[in-house]
């Protein structure tokens, strides 16, 4: 190679030819050959993987929707919905118990044992009489699942009523002097677009009657219910339906209640005292009220086998009665002995009044109830005075407290 003089120095071709290649800038990249990349070969699985541990043979609950809406429903309406489900596992599935929520919901013959792939059903029925609004109701599925052994399933609806009765039960309360002034009011309310028309109600008993009175055109009304004759031995109650123009409830049912109470009351109708004999004097009040027509009279007022006084005061004459009973301090009912207020009056249905009067037994006798209280005793007498220390022997050190004995001689 041809040697060259650059400044002073003689430099051959090569490097004159790296020189001259830097300072133009120019990069040199050698040829390279075609890079073929190895195959992928997966690892092997390892020894705690799902792939190389045993399929553990057990019954696996799928269901295909655990929750169903029913959407806006019109209240009083019977639901129902059938839940399917898989068996995944790869033993029979047992269902042993379906359990609902309350009394309104109910299931049907649901499938008991299905093999593994197979599909079973558990239908449901709800009765939505008497709910309004949202309503969330929940299925409690009992099976061999290991690892779902309870499943829950849940029914949901939007319960509207397009005709809001209030209150649903009509009650008529009296007594029968007075059954002739019961009364009962309830509000019919409509909630659909179209105006209502509602027809002339039927009762089914002939001891009430019906009435439909239009507050607002079309949107509110009132029903009327009154008797029409004599009043029943007993409670009794009677449906009311009422014809509707509406497609959604053609015919509008609801429940009247009448309930008879006594002409004569007495408050408390049984009297509870302290167990005794009493340490002082009691007085306890009992009210004798007549809600009857007629003036009431009271008379012959006592306590039979006692000594208890009775004071009668009539609050409100022929109507209201106040009777106030007075027992001693010492009062004890010995075991057997029967005590009862008892009264008499001039109501035909009522001739006599009797109160039953009890009284808990006590652990302390009589004696020692009225026995006086026992004399101070007198205070003990002062200790005798610790003996005097021997002046001859030696005073010992005071040993500072501690848990371990004393070693000998010291």
């Amino acid at each position: 190679m041809k040697a060259i003089t650059v400044r002073g120095h003689r430099v051959r071709g090569a490097v004159l030819a790296l020189v001259w290649g830097l300072v133009s800038q120019e990069t040199y990249v050698p040829a390279q050959t075609p890079f073929e990349p190895a195959p992928l070969v997966p690892p092997p699985p390892a020894a705690n993987s799902p792939a190389s541990l045993p399929v553990d043979p057990a019954p696996r609950i799928q269901f295909a929707t655990p929750m169903h809406d029913f959407g806006r429903v019109v209240s009083g309406a019977v639901l129902r919905h059938d839940f399917y489900f898989t068996n995944v596992g790869s033993v029979p599935l047992e269902i042993s118990n379906v359990q609902v929520s309350c009394g309104c919901t109910t299931a049907g013959e649901w499938s008991r044992r299905v093999e593994p792939g197979q599909t079973g059903m558990i239908p449901i029925q709800f009765a939505t009489a008497g709910f309004q609004g949202m309503v969330f109701k929940t299925i409690t599925i009992h099976c061999n699942d290991p690892q779902q052994p309870n499943v829950t399933l849940q029914l949901r609806a939007n319960l509207w009523n397009p005709i809001e009765v209030n209150p649903r039960y009509a009650t008529l309360r009296a007594n029968p002097e007075r059954f002739s002034q019961a009364r009962a009011v309830v509000q019919i309310l409509n909630h659909e677009e179209a105006p209502l028309q509602l027809k002339t109600p039927v009762s089914s008993n002939p001891l009430l009657q019906a009435e439909v009175l239009e507050r607002v055109p079309g949107r509110e009304f009132e029903l009327i219910l009154t008797p029409t004759g004599q009043a029943p031995p007993g409670p009794t109650q009677a449906t009311i339906s009422i014809p509707t123009s509406s497609t959604n409830v053609p015919v509008l049912n609801l429940t009247a209640i009448v309930i008879l109470d006594p002409v004569v009351t007495v408050s408390p109708p049984f009297i509870q005292l302290a167990p005794g004999p009493l340490p002082a004097p009691q007085t306890v009040e009992v009210h004798v009220m007549n809600q009857g027509t007629n003036r009431l009279e009271l008379s012959e007022v006592s306590v039979s086998n006692t000594n208890v006084t009775a004071e009668v005061q009539e609050t409100a004459p022929g109507q209201y009665f106040l009777v106030r009973l007075h027992f001693p301090a010492g009062f004890l009912l010995a075991p057997g002995q029967v005590a009862a207020l008892s009264a008499r009056t001039s109501h035909p249905q009522y001739p006599a009044l009797r109160v039953p009067i009890a009284q808990a037994r006590s652990q302390v006798s009589p004696a020692q109830v009225l026995r006086p209280p026992s004399p101070p005793q007198p205070t003990q007498a002062p200790q005798a005075a610790p003996p005097a220390v021997d002046p001859v022997a030696p005073a010992r050190p005071a040993r500072p407290p501690t848990e371990f004995p004393p070693l000998p001689g010291g």
